[in-house]
């Protein structure tokens, strides 16, 4: 684990499976600070709706079936402190860098609560990762989707995709100024076998904690032609040798041609 962080209990966090309320955990909620504005990378305001069940997306780690809503409650998707997120591993889908571009993301909303003051806007920033970290602060891309209204899938693509030229990179759902004094949530798979990929703050950084849920928010990815799997490399024994069988090859074509010629 990160030397940076530190288990602690994530007091904001009212976890709500289809009937419950996001107002319980407003009294905890509104003692926690927000460490200030965010990055003004342009949004794009997201977009396509689309339907059930969750299906979009290339790299996932949920099953595509909603149990539970993690909710940051009493006005939280204002502080900056405050974020859900995945961290995708490439290794995870038979990727390496360089092999893939990020074109989007999807995120699921599949849960309707309307009546409990849905649907809410959400910042979602894809950020590269540093030593186990997301690099807050400054991220790759951003979006502004709306969730919580049950109506079905959302699906952003960027207008520029990004080469993915690290191992790791992660798409979370921060708190933004813009949004001070509303809620915000991300629905989760709760039924299969906990990734490990799904992480939760609500002071910062330091107090990142990972969830035995799976997040459903899925990458988009276009894979890249000619893009293999790099060999180990060879070093200098290995060029050595490689030198010498190739002169070894030559020398025999050499005597098979002289031996053609006499």
């Amino acid at each position: 684990m990160h030397p940076l962080f530190r288990i602690a209990p994530v007091a904001a966090l009212v976890s709500i499976a289809l009937s419950g309320s996001p107002d319980a955990g407003a009294a905890a909620a509104a003692s926690l600070l927000a460490d200030g504005p965010s990055s003004a990378m342009p949004r794009a305001e997201a977009g396509i709706r689309g339907t059930m069940p969750f299906d979009c997306g290339d790299l996932a780690y949920d099953d595509g079936t909603a149990e539970d809503s993690i909710f940051f409650g009493g006005g939280q998707a204002g502080e900056t402190d405050h974020f859900l997120g995945v961290r995708f591993e490439l290794a995870d889908f038979d990727l390496v860098p360089g092999s893939a571009a990020l074109t989007g993301f999807c995120i699921s909303n599949s849960l309707d609560f309307s009546a409990f003051g849905g649907p809410w806007s959400n910042e979602v920033f894809v950020y590269r990762d540093v030593d186990g970290i997301p690099q807050l602060g400054d991220p790759i891309r951003r979006a502004t989707v709306s969730t919580g209204d049950g109506t079905g899938q959302v699906v952003v693509e960027f207008d520029a995709p990004w080469m993915i030229d690290e191992p790791v990179f992660w798409i979370m759902t921060q708190g933004d100024p813009i949004h001070a004094g509303e809620d915000f949530n991300m629905e989760s798979d709760q039924s299969s076998k906990a990734a490990g990929r799904s992480w939760i703050a609500d002071r910062g950084i330091e107090f990142m904690v990972p969830t035995e849920q799976n997040f459903m928010i899925r990458a988009s990815v276009l894979r890249l032609p000619g893009n293999v799997t790099p060999v180990p490399a060879l070093g200098v024994p290995g060029i050595a040798l490689l030198i010498v069988l190739m002169l070894g090859l030559a020398v025999r074509a050499r005597r098979r041609v002289d031996a053609r010629s006499g």
